[in-house]
């Protein structure tokens, strides 16, 4: 570490990041508490899935992204598997689940988040790893 830089305590960061949005996602929705872990100028990118028009860019563009929750899910969790930090950056291996609404069928998926913190502890770029396929199939 070089006499200027400062440790990172990004284990904790994620961990908040985690616990808060399991605590915001349906049935108690809070995008806007969600959409705080964010830098004003991150990205988002979901390689498994087209997004309409790109990456999502910006803290409004994910606050709108996880305001869409409510739509579709009576709850959603997210569970740990693994995680593994060095320094600003994380990977966190779990599972996604919930009820869809419309079907009332749980649904369970594997999801890998692999994030990046600027030095506030806020998420600057996330990569999401998950086969949005696996919900289709299990709410036929």
């Amino acid at each position: 570490m070089t006499r200027n830089s400062k440790p990172h305590d990004t284990d904790a960061w994620l961990t908040a990041y985690i616990d808060t949005v399991n605590a915001n996602m349906p049935p108690n929705l809070d995008a806007d508490v969600v959409a705080r872990c964010f830098a004003e100028d991150c990205v988002n990118i979901q390689p498994l899935r087209e997004l309409p028009g790109g990456p999502l860019r910006g803290r409004e563009a994910m606050r709108r992204f996880y305001a869409t929750f409510d739509a579709h899910w009576a709850d959603w969790t997210h569970l740990e598997l693994t995680r593994m930090t060095e320094g600003k950056r994380a990977v966190w291996e779990g599972v996604a689940q919930g009820t869809h609404k419309k079907t009332g069928k749980f649904v369970r998926m594997p999801i890998v988040f692999f994030l990046e913190f600027n030095e506030g502890g806020k998420i600057k770029e996330e990569r999401v790893y998950v086969d949005n396929g696996l919900v289709e199939e299990q709410i036929r």
